[in-house]
């Protein structure tokens, strides 16, 4: 009987084309997938990586058999040092706007040595679920972090406190995290840490003193200067309660899923120093 090829499938509340990169761009495929030194998505062309667990790391030697962007690609699987031939297949499905439906095939898995537990089916099912249920979903969906706090203090004293992280609210980002700006819309806002290194780049996309602040963030740390901002963005937005109190909420995002449970706790800090110092005024 013909062994059946693994199969695992996923919908992505993501575009296509977002997809596509994430499996095809070296830099993005580390950030979820294996780390290689080289890879392109063309036809002929050869790779290798390691890869396994914390106890062996197995050589793998692959070539990219077929390449149709952005709906398949597909390449060879096998080890050096064992015998065994196999392919695998990424195929993506436009479902919707921002939708994508990708299917995985893994065939030729049975030619691989069965008395090795790592190279039989069920060790690649647990592999390719992985990867495909988990650390894909994290990396090309994505979550806007909303926070708020109720804070006693006047508007002004608390906006003052906001455009001025370094050294106070900004050491909830890293102890070194200081900001650049003039706080006029379409100004740069660069943040840096205490040697002078750029970390993030923004700009001043609307602000309303005491009101409300956008920043809408480049992808690039260092843009070029017709670079257009990317998707991120941060708002702050203050508003009067009825007891004479404010609420500052904020909004962070969109973020891949993979970096929002790190912000998370670093956004609680941020907005409990702000209290605390408007507070105290």
């Amino acid at each position: 009987m013909e062994a059946k090829p693994l199969i695992v499938e996923r919908t992505y509340n993501a575009p296509i084309e977002k997809v596509w990169k994430a499996i095809t761009d070296r830099d993005q495929m580390k950030e979820w997938y294996f780390e290689l030194e080289e890879f392109k998505a063309e036809k002929g062309f050869k790779f290798q990586f390691t890869g396994g667990d914390e106890n062996v790391q197995y050589l793998h030697e692959c070539e990219v058999l077929v390449c149709e962007p952005p709906h398949k690609l597909s390449y060879s699987w096998r080890y050096p040092d064992y015998k065994g031939y196999s392919v695998l297949t990424w195929e993506l499905f436009k479902e919707g706007e921002n939708k994508t439906r990708l299917k995985l095939s893994h065939e030729g898995l049975e030619s691989f040595p069965q008395e090795n537990p790592n190279f039989r089916v069920e060790s690649f099912t647990g592999g390719w679920n992985y990867f495909i249920n988990e650390a894909l979903t994290n990396f090309v969906e994505t979550e806007t972090i909303k926070k708020n706090i109720s804070i006693t203090a006047s508007a002004e004293a608390i906006w003052d406190i906001l455009l001025n992280p370094g050294g106070q609210w900004g050491k909830a980002f890293g102890d070194g995290s200081f900001v650049k700006s003039d706080w006029k819309e379409g100004s740069s806002v660069i943040w840096t840490d205490l040697s002078g290194d750029v970390g993030a780049h923004g700009v001043v996309a609307e602000h309303r003193p005491t009101e409300y602040l956008q920043i809408d963030m480049y992808d690039d740390v260092n843009p070029a200067p017709d670079a257009e901002t990317g998707e991120y963005s941060e708002k702050y937005k203050l508003t009067k309660t009825n007891n004479g109190d404010y609420t500052l909420s904020i909004e962070s995002g969109p973020l891949a899923k993979k970096y929002t449970q790190m912000h998370e706790p670093m956004w609680d800090k941020a907005l409990e120093i702000i209290k605390d110092l408007s507070e105290k005024r």
